[in-house]
């Protein structure tokens, strides 16, 4: 069989640091959470899928391949492959509405400390907490879990002046915001994200069982408090295979 004429590439495969096959699996990906092609619903061939995406055969392959270890779809020979169902999909991406759902969600999860303590101020963290007074700031670093396995290395920063209020000893493994409102005696009222993607570093990689440069999805988000002043900003780094959705509403 001839191969297929390549059209040019997808803009939606420009521009990212991410390889084109990994990609087209976010996107059919995202078909599939959208309920653009429901389960049991068979996907385009790969002539058809590799000519809308300007990519080869075999970069459609991996995509699927991947898909096919999330459990998102399944193949039958010498017929093609088909959406599963979600009971079969290794992650379940949750949705939140607010805070409070992310504390709930955060009740299923644990948080394992691996460093703490005053690190110096950085241009960055001064202009996320807005504290260029502060030399240095509180900074913990740490793993959070999901059912026995690694999502997210997350990486706390707390201006001074809350940082030295709050008892080591007395953290524990449940959602921390809750816990530096109690100890520092602040209260979240608000966070702003910026969401990214970006590759695992050293350190990244180690605690989450991935590979130097594995993609990541890079989450910074500055928590502020009624005034809108911050008070806390926190870096985290997610395994690229954990998906997930954010309904926002309109008060």
């Amino acid at each position: 069989m001839p191969a297929p004429k390549i059209k040019a590439r997808s803009k939606n495969l420009s521009g990212s640091p991410l390889p084109f096959y990994y990609q087209i699996a976010g996107l059919i990906r995202n078909n599939i959470l959208e309920g653009t092609w429901p389960a049991g619903s068979q996907l385009p061939t790969e002539n058809k899928l590799a000519g809308q995406y300007g990519v080869s055969r075999p970069t459609i392959r991996n995509a699927k391949a991947m898909l096919k270890d999330e459990g998102y779809i399944y193949s039958i020979k010498g017929s093609g492959c088909y959406v599963n169902g979600q009971k079969t999909w290794k992650t379940q991406p949750p949705t939140v509405d607010n805070l409070n759902d992310i504390f709930h969600y955060g009740t299923q999860m644990s948080f394992k400390i691996h460093e703490f303590g005053m690190v110096s101020n950085t241009a960055e963290i001064k202009n996320k907490l807005k504290n260029p007074q502060d030399r240095f700031v509180f900074q913990i670093r740490g793993t959070r879990w999901f059912h026995g396995e690694p999502i997210s290395y997350v990486v706390y920063y707390l201006p001074f002046r809350f940082g030295s209020r709050i008892p080591l000893e007395s953290l524990d493994e449940n959602p921390f915001i809750p816990q530096l409102e109690k100890m520092a005696g602040i209260r979240v009222i608000e966070g702003i994200q910026n969401i990214s993607l970006g590759r695992a570093n050293a350190r990244v990689a180690k605690h989450l069982g991935l590979k130097k440069g594995n993609a990541v999805l890079v989450v910074k988000t500055v928590y502020v408090d009624e005034s809108q002043h911050p008070i806390e900003y926190v870096e985290t780094n997610y395994k690229g295979e954990l998906p997930y959705s954010i309904r926002v509403k309109r008060n």
